[in-house]
């Protein structure tokens, strides 16, 4: 697979390939890949801004709620363009955010979100913590699977959380993922897939307590989970027992993967052929994991819009479809047009209702087989 979130800037542009080849760890139930790229080609410049989706800042809003008062000092790792930490601002506390992409940083500061610019570990905590002061609440969202040793983040929210803090994070769901068949989810910047049994036994290596434990939503299937230095792991230990009675610390639980991810590709390619005309929604990660699973380049799917100014007028890697602006799609007037981030389909389709109206059709994939 190509790295998905390196748009191209011309559709010849070189475009390189990594294996990609997730496996299971029967000592720690950790789903992970063998091979990771290095991190700087994934993170650097990163074209994805959180603030670009109404669902992913309500949700941030939320969080922000539920979690943080007025006056304590809140870190976020992986803060991407300041889309949580502006409501943490607006209700009164103070805020730093942590995110190795230089221009999303710069994006976030020039906004008054104070950002530092480089990847979170035990070093960067202490630095954090002789420059800023200690944390009373952390928010890590979507940023452990990125980690390629999550160690070091655990690691760092040891050395950085308030004795009487709390730490929220929030990784996709492996349960969810292999029950949905959401292979788009599997890429090279997703080094890891949890489950509790799998978080569990990470914060013990560091003393720490999942003192909290919620199933979501957001990213089709979702732990919110909470941690301090001490407290009671009874959800925690309870969700563990239930993952064991699934199967989920053993091999047959994830046998059956493979054939479900090639049916969800034959059902799609089935669809596909019911219409003459395509384009693509979404230019996200799972869009490029999509279309070079399924062979689908810009000679079926000429165009993907993006609501995105960031990626707009580039090229998905791989499969080389110009990027969009959403507008595209009434005047083009494709017969259908595929949606890729089946994850926030409510909004899209919401946003795009003319599109409908006028007799488009969305064609969703993921995770109830192929919905038109």
């Amino acid at each position: 697979m190509p790295l998905v979130n390196n748009l191209l800037h011309a559709p010849d542009d070189e475009c390189p390939r990594w294996p990609l080849k997730a496996v299971y760890c029967r000592n720690c139930s950790l789903v992970q890949l063998t091979e990771s790229p290095p991190p700087d080609l994934m993170f650097s410049d990163y074209c994805y801004f959180s603030s670009q989706s109404e669902t992913m800042v309500e949700h941030a809003r939320n969080l922000v709620e539920r979690h943080v008062r007025p006056g304590q000092r809140v870190v976020e790792i992986a803060s991407n363009d300041g889309y949580l930490l502006r409501h943490a601002l607006e209700l009164g506390a103070m805020v730093l955010g942590v995110d190795p992409a230089e221009n999303i940083a710069r994006y976030a500061n020039e906004k008054g979100v104070n950002t530092r610019c480089e990847y979170f570990n035990e070093q960067t905590a202490q630095q954090i913590r002789a420059d800023w002061g200690e944390a009373d609440v952390m928010f890590a969202n979507n940023v452990l699977a990125h980690a390629g040793d999550p160690n070091e983040i655990a690691a760092g929210i040891k050395v950085l959380l308030a004795v009487q803090g709390f730490a929220h994070i929030e990784v996709p769901y492996v349960v969810s993922l292999i029950e949905s068949g959401a292979f788009d989810t599997i890429y090279h910047e997703h080094q890891c897939y949890f489950s509790v049994s799998a978080l569990r036994r990470l914060f013990h290596r560091h003393d720490l307590k999942i003192v909290g434990v919620e199933a979501i939503s957001i990213h089709g299937g979702s732990l919110h989970v909470t941690i301090a230095h001490g407290g009671d792991e009874d959800q925690a230990n309870y969700m563990c027992e239930q993952e064991q009675a699934l199967g989920l610390t053993g091999d047959s639980y994830y046998a059956n993967f493979a054939a479900n991810v090639q049916s969800i590709r034959t059902h799609l390619l089935a669809e596909l052929d019911r219409f003459e005309s395509i384009g693509g929604y979404g230019a996200a990660a799972k869009a490029v994991v999509m279309l070079n699973y399924c062979g689908l380049d810009e000679t079926r799917i000429p165009w993907v819009a993006d609501v995105s100014p960031h990626k707009q007028n580039r090229y998905l890697p791989g499969t080389r479809q110009r990027v969009v602006a959403p507008e595209f799609l009434i005047e083009a007037k494709p017969e259908a047009c595929v949606l890729f981030p089946w994850n926030i389909a409510e909004e899209i389709t919401r946003r795009n209702a003319a599109y409908v109206e006028q007799g488009g059709r969305f064609i969703i994939p993921i995770p109830e087989g192929c919905v038109v």
